[in-house]
């Protein structure tokens, strides 16, 4: 009896793994044909589309009557298209046909319960900025419940098309990963921060830390000079990581209106901030402030004497005075750095 129940049970095990085997290859058999069946009308839809695109021809081609293939097709096309042309015209081309033919079917894509379809699906709106389901992105950002990346996908589009209920969103938010909080601004135009630089510039408190210290940072790396003031004000931040921000920004700037400002973290007892004070400071060739650089080169911390000596290095006449610094002064340590600096610099 017992060995008849394994008969059974071990045949009944083979059966199972022979039919899953023949499921999985009628079903490569099946996705390999509709593959090369997308392929084969991509290859001969393509020369006309180009013509169509560039405006030779005035009529788009046929596309194929099912929705699933003239999905497929389109995708690869127009993907193809958009990576390899600058021209706005073309462009705008692009965008219209995604608009005409896509649109109805993204936004049945964007309600399936397919996770990869619908972090596709998102990826392709941003490609061809379809402008047109603005409002279907963003009542979707309202169904997600992770912060995966279907959730970022969805930020990046809402940011590329500027969507001005997007800030408020995010003002809202007090964890927002920095990263990608910076990725969504390099997506903005200068006008659609409109909100929050008025937040920033009143001492808002409203206004997360992680957000404060993302659009700063924005401003220095994007050499933005409408937003120069505003950094050059969250110097005086009461707060040390805004402060070191700003300092950094302004490095990044490679710019401080008023120099004067410098001058003061020269002796912060933070010795961050000494250290962007000095970087700075070369940047800018102030050579008014030599002292306080040759000072800085006997700082306690590596990393400010490194600086100090570094930019004593960009000033005029830089390797004279670090000559003098190598020999003359009266802390060892900056002497040392003097020398390191000066063999750097003649590539030794």
């Amino acid at each position: 009896m017992m060995i008849e129940i394994a008969l059974w049970t071990a045949g009944a095990l083979l059966f199972i793994q022979f039919f899953l085997l023949v499921y999985i290859l009628v079903g490569k058999i099946k996705f390999n044909r509709f593959e090369a069946k997308v392929e084969q009308i991509y290859k001969n839809i393509l020369p006309d589309y180009l013509s169509f695109i560039s405006g030779e021809t005035k009529y788009e081609p046929r596309l194929p009557k099912s929705e699933k293939l003239k999905k497929e097709v389109l995708e690869r096309l127009l993907n193809d298209l958009a990576d390899n042309t600058a021209n706005p015209t073309e462009l705008d081309q692009i965008q219209f046909i995604a608009e005409t033919h896509l649109t109805t079917i993204y936004q049945k894509s964007l309600s399936s319960d397919g996770w990869a379809y619908r972090v596709n699906t998102l990826y392709f709106i941003e490609e061809f900025k379809m402008f047109g389901l603005k409002e279907d992105v963003w009542q979707h950002l309202k169904t997600l419940q992770h912060e995966d990346e279907e959730y970022r996908q969805t930020l990046r589009v809402l940011a590329m098309f500027q969507e001005d209920r997007l800030i408020d969103y995010m003002i809202r938010q007090t964890e927002m990963p920095l990263g990608l909080v910076k990725d969504l601004f390099r997506r903005f135009s200068p006008t659609s921060f409109s909100k929050l630089v008025s937040l920033l510039e009143g001492g808002e408190d409203s206004v997360p830390l992680s957000l404060e210290l993302a659009f700063i940072g924005y401003c220095g790396e994007s050499g933005n000079y409408e937003f120069l003031s505003l950094v050059e004000k969250k110097m005086e931040d009461s707060r040390k990581e805004i402060r070191l921000k700003a300092l950094r920004s302004l490095c990044e700037y490679q710019y401080c209106s008023d120099k004067s400002w410098i001058k003061g973290f020269f002796s912060s007892e933070h010795w961050e901030e000494r250290m962007y004070a000095a970087r700075l400071a070369g940047i800018m060739n102030l050579t008014e402030y030599n002292d306080d650089l040759v000072f800085l080169a006997g700082d306690q911390s590596w990393w400010v004497r490194f600086a100090a000596c570094e930019a004593i290095n960009k000033i005029p006449d830089g390797e004279i005075l670090l000559e003098y610094v190598s020999t003359q002064h009266e802390d060892s340590y900056a002497r040392d750095m003097a020398q390191q600096t000066l063999t750097m610099k003649g590539g030794l």
